[in-house]
């Protein structure tokens, strides 16, 4: 058989020197070698047994400028952008000057085998270990590689390697540095099936890796592993199968909670339509206020959104004023450009006739005296806010308006949505760090997002609460679009007085303040309404302006503990 020398294609040459790119960045982190180490000769042998593993035996003459001698084999290699090439060692031993090394260490790295040895002087050095995973298939046909000469701190004069492989057809080898792609000084296949490469001179961390092709006779199995690098966007791939797992994953969470919400959050009744409500009472004495059902509008607030906030304690508020328990006075001004400012003055300590948090508003108010300035209450009114909340949300489930508190309704989702979300980046971190599929995690993320998001509106309200709600709805829309106008003249202070607070709660403040305001028929300045009174010189018709700063006031001093009101 002629000798036969094959240089390889572009796209194998790249496959090739990829691998040895990664290679000698590990063995670029060789401990440093003996200033006067120098290896004189080097030859290795390298067979292919039948089970697909290379044995090989090198000898290294070197002389020694040290005590110890260190050399790294890698054990895995760049193959390609995503993966890299891996193989195991075995039988890893090493003789000096016939004898078995002393202090010989074969410690396995990230990424190789780093072999110590204790030597002085001249000495041989002979190496042996058996290599697995050599055998691999590729355009080319099935194939044997490895890197034999590698991992050496200092420099070799003259390489002699001999291959035996079976039924190879063509080799080829390459030596140099990192990314080198320079043939060997010859590579050869003799008439004996042994393959003959020479290289002269491999500098320090240098390598010698031939590639060896086989026949379609050839018997042995492709045993050749990979491992996939981790990088960051291989752990979020973008492709049919992680998107798609993805997608399903999100969906059946989506689905999930819609159904959580259809089947439990969903009121048990349906609202019906907002026609007018007119809560107007016909009796002996004239039209009076009558709210639908008797309802309060700190409820109406909580039935309407399933929140105790803000407006409803400040619609409260005003209710318990226009009811006689408190005034408001407003305050005289220090300067024309002055701060508006209000004293609340409690008339009444109320009994049985007050609902809990009603009765509690008023304590937190006036927990300190009977009166108080409203600049000042936000620091001690704040802590005691709990409370009143407590007792409307309780108070609404024992009108029979919903089943479960509201809030405790929304906790719960909540708390199994911000869990699922913490699975979620879990499995996002696990996913990311052992497969392509890290986008299923953000999907399971999305859809603890979701139940997070659809339980704040899964406080369901009873068929009771939904028709309450919707008379709730006919009174705001009677409120928005009717006035008080066509009421007697005597009676339309107080009818616009009760159905203020109403308004507050449901937007329409401005508008019924002047209702009110309407009512004032002279110039004279007036001392008040008894609910509601100014300083001198304050007249009736400037209650709009007066009430809308005064609500805006009241309810700021509350929203600093925004955790209150959440």
């Amino acid at each position: 058989m002629s000798p036969k020398r094959r240089l390889l294609p572009a796209a194998l040459l790249m496959s090739l020197t990829a691998p040895l790119a990664t290679l000698f960045v590990a063995i670029g982190t060789l401990p440093a070698q003996a200033a006067d180490d120098q290896i004189t000769a080097y030859s290795a042998e390298a067979t292919l047994t039948k089970d697909g593993k290379l044995q090989v035996k090198e000898t290294v003459d070197l002389t020694a400028g040290g005590s110890t001698f260190s050399r790294t084999l890698a054990t895995r290699v760049r193959s390609d952008a995503e993966r890299d090439r891996t193989y195991d060692l075995t039988d890893v031993s090493a003789t000096v000057n016939g004898q078995p090394a002393q202090g010989f260490d074969n410690a396995k790295t990230d990424d190789g085998r780093k072999l110590t040895l204790n030597v002085s002087g001249q000495s041989k050095i002979v190496y042996s270990y058996t290599v697995d995973n050599v055998v691999a298939d590729s355009t080319e046909g099935r194939e044997v590689s490895w890197p034999v000469v590698q991992g050496f701190g200092v420099s070799l004069p003259k390489v002699n390697l001999t291959v035996n492989v079976p039924f190879a057809t063509w080799v080829t080898c390459f030596a140099g540095r990192t990314g080198s792609s320079m043939p060997c000084t010859s590579s050869q296949l003799a008439e004996s099936a042994a393959l003959q490469i020479e290289q002269n001179g491999v500098p320090a961390a240098g390598r010698v890796t031939f590639l060896v092709g086989l026949s379609d006779q050839a018997t042995v199995k492709p045993n050749a592993q990979f491992a996939t690098r981790w990088t960051l966007g291989h752990a979020f791939t973008v492709d049919s199968s992680t998107v798609g797992l993805a997608v399903i994953v999100f969906g059946l969470g989506l689905l999930g909670a819609v159904g959580l919400w259809f089947f439990r959050g969903r009121d048990a009744g349906k609202v019906g339509e907002a026609a007018p409500e007119r809560p107007v009472l016909e009796g002996t004495d004239g039209p009076q206020f009558a709210a639908p059902d008797g309802i309060r509008p700190g409820q109406v607030g909580t039935v309407v959104d399933e929140t105790a906030d803000v407006v409803d304690i400040t619609a409260t508020l005003l209710d318990l004023a226009v009811r006689n328990y408190l005034t408001i006075v407003e305050l005289p001004r220090e300067s024309h450009f002055g701060k508006l400012d209000w004293e609340l003055r409690r008339m009444h300590q109320g009994g049985p006739e007050l609902l809990p948090y009603e009765k509690a508003l008023l304590d937190a108010l006036f927990a300190d005296g009977d009166s108080v300035v409203v600049s000042a209450l936000g620091p001690s009114l704040r802590p005691r806010l709990n409370l009143v909340r407590e007792q409307l949300y309780s108070d609404v489930v024992a009108q029979g308006w919903f089943n479960s508190r509201p809030d405790a309704v929304r906790n719960r989702w909540t708390t199994a949505g911000v869990v699922l979300l913490a699975a979620g980046v879990v499995l996002t971190v696990v996913l990311a760090i052992v497969s392509k599929y890290g986008l299923v995690g953000f999907a399971v993320m999305g859809a603890g997002l979701a139940l997070a998001l659809v339980g704040q509106a899964a406080p369901a309200r009873t068929a009771r609460g939904a028709a309450v709600l919707g008379r709730v709805a006919g009174l705001q829309h009677y409120l928005a679009n009717e006035t008080s106008a066509n009421l007697p003249e005597s009676h339309r202070l107080e009818f616009a007085s009760r159905c203020l607070p109403y308004a507050a709660v449901l937007g329409l403040t401005e508008k019924w303040a002047l209702e009110i305001a309407a009512t004032d028929d002279d110039d004279d300045p007036d001392a008040g309404i008894g609910w509601y009174s100014g300083p001198e010189n304050w007249h009736l018709s400037d209650i709009g302006e007066s009430l809308s700063n005064f609500v805006t006031s009241f309810g700021g001093s509350l929203t600093t503990a925004r955790r209150l009101f959440g």
